[in-house]
């Protein structure tokens, strides 16, 4: 009977809804977190030299990396009781620092801003863990991860819509944003601490997901510590490239001259995400773990040449600004969606390890919004000033080379790791 559902993938309503409820939950979190981008805040300078929106993108991102630190721990040991509360604590406490964050004087915001970021690092964890060890955990986190491409967008143009539209003030746009979203996001999070736990056809499809303690989290990195650290490395720079773009798109469409059109944002990322989940969910078609990771892996390497030729296409002027931003926004969410859907997820199977995602994601996000904020803090003190676009393109070119590099070595790494556990295994079968 297990061979036969093993064989078989199908969708229920539950998965479907499911899929909803985390998209919901983390489009709520985005409102709080990602609102305030949509404001350029001009005229205000509180350090010599650094734009004050960068400053205050780099104070919520310090407070956010901060978090991926904490969340190693907090997340990989929290129990199932206890993470719906807490996720409405969080996303709670960053909605309460938007609204200090509109009162405060400008030399404060910054500060308000770092205690915005200090709780939401956590929430994608919490959410994740309702849908990972799951026959079709592809779909289920495709749909979650959506929300890094479209909500972004859908938050920063209602962002841009109050305060066209309604004339709100940059100070309070975040607040009212995140205000609006917050009662959708305490809804779907209730949701999903009452969804059904996976079933033993999952457990044998992807292992049982467990969560992990700190002998648990020393032994993993001392038995797969060297292969991980490749696939961590490869996710750094998609950090680095993806949150770059995303902090500082409306620059780069008030560089490109399409400032006065709000929705372009959410319009041009729209084909990005619809494209992005649907390779990624096709992930739930392959049942055998090690196949489903060396397809993701042969996808990020295609994404880092896509990454290359759009960026010197633009550069030379044989493509458009339209085309070069849907072009290089796939080539970058493509990869890094992936790792959140398939390649983390299939490598835990791969070994047979019984813990969680969350724990690979939290090292890997930590350390790559590390890395993000120095290639911010980078831009704003090196001695020539490129313009926002300028940065980015070379961002891309040098950033695609890497991930070429990193995607070969760590498929290498990997494929040592599985023949020696091959090797391991067959050595006890001669024992016994």
């Amino acid at each position: 009977m297990l061979k036969t559902k093993l064989n078989k993938v199908s969708i229920s309503r539950d998965d479907l809804g499911l899929m909803a409820l985390a998209f919901t939950a983390y489009t709520g979190m985005y409102a709080v977190r990602k609102s305030f981008l949509a404001g350029q805040f001009e005229g205000t300078e509180v350090v010599e030299d650094f734009h004050f929106k960068t400053i205050l993108i780099l104070s919520q991102v310090i407070g956010y990396m901060l978090s991926k630190f904490i969340g190693i721990k907090v997340v990989s040991e929290l129990s199932s009781e206890k993470r719906f509360r807490t996720l409405v604590a969080l996303v709670a406490f960053g909605l309460s620092m938007l609204l200090v964050f509109a009162y405060v004087p400008p030399v404060l915001k910054p500060l308000a801003m770092f205690l915005n970021g200090l709780p939401l690092g956590m929430v994608f964890g919490l959410v994740l863990v309702h849908l990972e060890g799951r026959q079709n955990s592809e779909l289920l986190v495709a749909g979650l991860s959506a929300t890094f491409i479209f909500s972004t967008g859908f938050v920063k143009s209602t962002g841009l819509w109050l305060m066209q539209s309604y004339g709100v003030s940059e100070l309070w746009m975040p607040f009212i944003t995140g205000a609006i979203f917050f009662p959708f996001f305490v809804l779907a999070a209730y949701g999903l601490s009452k969804s059904k736990q996976p079933s033993e056809t999952d457990k044998a499809l992807r292992t049982e997901r467990l969560p992990m303690q700190k002998a648990e989290r020393h032994d993993f990195l001392r038995n797969h510590g060297l292969s991980f650290a490749g696939l961590v490395l490869i996710y750094v720079v998609l950090t680095v490239v993806r949150d770059f773009r995303d902090n500082f798109i409306v620059e780069f469409w008030a560089e490109l001259g399409m400032s006065g059109q709000p929705e372009l944002i959410t319009l041009t990322e729209m084909p990005i995400a619809v494209l992005v989940l649907l390779i990624a969910a096709l992930g739930i078609l392959i049942l055998d773990n090690r196949r489903a990771f060396r397809w993701g892996m042969l996808l990020s390497l295609f994404s880092a040449v896509l990454m290359i030729l759009a960026t010197v296409f633009f550069k030379s002027g044989w493509v458009g600004s339209i085309f070069w931003m849907i072009s290089s926004g796939f080539s970058v969410y493509l990869p890094y969606i992936l790792f959140h859907c398939l390649l983390f997820e299939r490598f835990l199977a791969v070994l047979q390890y019984k813990g969680t995602v969350g724990f690979l994601f939290y090292i890997a996000d930590a350390f790559g919004y590390l890395a993000s904020a120095a290639i911010m803090i980078f831009k704003e003190t090196m001695s020539y000033n490129y313009s926002w676009v300028s940065f980015f393109t070379g961002l891309n070119l040098v950033s695609g080379v890497l991930i070429i590099v990193l995607v070969v070595a760590s498929v290498a790494l990997v494929n040592r790791e599985l023949r020696r556990k091959s090797k391991e295994w067959f050595e006890t079968r001669l024992k016994v």
